[in-house]
């Protein structure tokens, strides 16, 4: 797996809306760290440490998945509803 290139992917499936791609690149990533891959390069330098990374590569991670779970269940909208 090519971490940096999984995580460009995740952004731009994010900035598409294609949320079953999301969690597909999402899953994807969290389980290769998890196996003790390394990171993507996120935010800063390589030298700021693969701790750096890993954890801002989960959060992105989560928050992709849960933007998808939402999305799907069409909470943005009932929350415009009830907004007015």
């Amino acid at each position: 797996m090519d971490p940096d290139a999984a995580m460009k992917d995740l952004l731009d499936a994010v900035h598409v809306r294609n949320w079953d791609r999301v969690d597909e690149l999402a899953e994807g990533l969290l389980s290769w760290m998890e196996k003790r891959g390394f990171p993507p390069t996120t935010l800063g330098p390589k030298e700021l440490g693969r701790a750096w990374h890993r954890a801002l590569a989960t959060f992105v991670c989560y928050a992709a998945q849960t933007k998808a779970q939402d999305a799907r269940k069409g909470r943005k909208k009932k929350e415009g509803i009830d907004a007015s």
